[in-house]
């Protein structure tokens, strides 16, 4: 009798030693990011079959489960796959309104700044001190758009350097959940069946960790193996093999970094419309839409000053009596070819009519009979006339721009034309000379003349950018812009990061440990503990007992 009491209680101690050891494990687990909460599972052994009946054989412990819900998993994981993306769209797109809304030494300031001070000239046209004023002024002016444009430009190769170390982080990640599979997958066969639960939390919390950077979806292979896949369907991970990502020069334009996929035949371009969440739709997202949008806008602002300046100055005579020349001086347009174009087809672009000109990049795609143009800040097609130039080579000519076609385009060859990105990073003052500034109206009007630089002043006011805004409004337009951007992409941000944190705080309740709920699971099997050791000790007392009977 007292050895079956002793081998109930054994089985009790064991049971309640395996309890203890999991909730102890639970409270040192506690902060570790994608632990989840482990339960030992208790039950009977069979009975003895006595002429008395059956007798109980103590208990035993079946298994310690893991406390994990796929399927609140899943809705987790795309929930933090998504808020990633828009809190890497609000970070960038709040650099740039921060850019443009400063409240001191702004573009709109710098602009109020130089056309104002053609006032001096216009009350003292003679006056040598108010022409290097407005000269300093301008030069001041051309500084800040060059500065606005160069830190525009240090942001598009951020996003270049930061979608180059997301590829290596996917491609880390990857691997180790592909070791991660073979090892999950022996472990099992070596251990009868056994879940390998800290195996298990560390293959989830990696593939949560890359879907933050690129979202991704998981199917499990006969209860085994992950299988990963992203961008409708590229497999990233597949048992224990792995597949690379690359960044690689974008075929629309070699200047710019996109993902690509490689499944060990070469890298072939992912279309970035097909990466739909994480950090890295984020960072694509912000340059397509606001990085492009804002550098064009600045352009075209550029553009508009610039020229509206240099027709009026070209009108008007220096302190000489010699005719104006052009007071500011910009670079044109330029086009990019898609690397992936088999014709031998060049194109050029120049401006026509600068008050037509948008804030926007085109596509220029031959279908094999003729050009289609489609306007990308809106996505409209845009009809364009056909003609030649002087030279009797063909041209196109549509929103105040004309483009030069040279060489034969192939079927489904492409272009993107770029008119104004480039001309606020490299506006110039071109004059140097304050005898150079043409105020005066006519050749023999003297030093006293202030008719030209009174129409100069005029501008302040002219409707010059796209004939409907003035240089302040369009600059106003702007921030604008950039501004309700940035408003949107903060509710965004913040509504996301709230289903975040409900999905988080359901996921916790079933998977996460609570220090209050493991103390008292402690206590209860510390007493159960307790219990089966007082059994044994009652057990001993009375096999002595029978011992000591003489």
């Amino acid at each position: 009798m007292s050895n079956s009491l002793i081998n109930t209680a054994m089985s009790g101690l064991n049971a309640a030693q395996v309890a203890l050891s999991t909730v102890s494990n639970n409270i040192s687990n506690y902060n570790v990011a994608g632990y989840n909460r482990q339960t030992a599972i208790l039950a009977q052994n069979g009975g003895l079959g006595t002429m008395n009946g059956f007798i109980g054989n103590g208990a035993t412990v079946t298994t310690v489960n893991r406390e994990y819900n796929q399927f609140i998993m899943t809705q987790l994981r795309g929930a933090q796959s998504e808020a990633s993306a828009q809190s890497s769209y609000f970070e960038k797109v709040s650099q740039i309104d921060n850019l443009l809304a400063s409240k001191t030494n702004t573009l709109a300031s710098g602009m109020e700044d130089f056309l104002k001070n053609l006032q001096n000239v216009v009350s003292n046209a003679g006056d040598d001190a108010a022409r290097q004023t407005v000269l300093g002024k301008a030069n001041g002016l051309v500084n800040q758009f060059n500065n606005a444009d160069k830190y525009l430009r240090d942001m598009d190769a951020g996003v270049n350097q930061q979608l180059s170390d997301s590829a290596n982080q996917i491609n880390t990640y990857s691997q180790q959940i592909a070791r991660l599979n073979n090892e999950i997958t022996q472990v099992r066969a070596s251990s009868g069946g056994s879940e390998p639960n800290a195996l298990l939390d560390q293959r989830d919390q990696l593939v949560t960790e890359l879907n933050k950077v690129v979202g991704v979806q998981v199917t499990q292979q006969d209860g085994d193996a992950y299988t990963v896949t992203f961008a409708n369907g590229l497999t990233l991970v597949q048992g224990n093999s792995s597949y690379q990502v690359t960044a690689m020069p974008s075929s629309k334009d070699p200047s710019r970094l996109t993902l690509g996929y490689d499944r060990g035949n070469g890298a072939s371009e992912i279309p970035e419309s097909q990466i739909g969440s994480g950090s890295v739709s984020g960072v694509l997202k912000f340059r397509s839409e606001s990085l492009d949008g804002a550098r064009n806008q600045l352009g075209q602002l550029a553009l508009a000053l610039a020229d509206s300046f240099n027709q009026q100055h070209r009108e008007g005579f220096d302190i000489n009596g010699d005719p104006g020349e052009d007071f500011f001086s910009f670079s044109g347009g330029r086009t990019v070819n898609n690397i992936n174009n088999t014709g031998n087809a060049s194109l050029s672009v120049s401006f026509t009519d600068t008050s037509k000109v948008k804030a926007s990049d085109y596509r220029m795609e031959f279908d094999g009979a003729n050009w289609q143009v489609t306007r990308l800040s809106d996505n409209v097609k845009v009809p364009a006339t056909a003609g030649t130039d002087a030279d009797g080579k063909p041209t196109l000519s549509f929103d105040g721009l004309q483009v030069g076609v040279t060489g034969n385009a192939q079927k489904n060859d492409s272009f993107t034309v770029k008119p104004v990105s480039d001309v606020a990073g490299t506006l110039k003052v071109a004059i140097s000379d304050s005898a150079k500034f043409a105020a005066a109206g006519t050749e023999d009007g003297g030093k006293g003349d202030n008719d030209n630089v009174k129409k100069l002043l005029d501008l302040q006011t002219a409707k010059v950018v796209e004939g409907k805004a003035t240089l302040s409004g369009a600059y106003a337009g702007l921030v604008s812009s950039v501004g309700n951007q940035t408003a949107t992409a903060k509710v965004n941000a913040t509504a996301q990061t709230n289903i975040v944190t409900q999905l988080q705080t359901q996921q916790q309740s079933i998977s996460g440990v609570n220090l209050d709920e493991e103390y008292g699971e402690l206590l209860r099997f510390q007493q159960y503990y307790m219990a089966n050791a007082q059994v044994i000790q009652t057990a001993s007392s009375l096999f002595d007992a029978i011992l000591n009977i003489r």
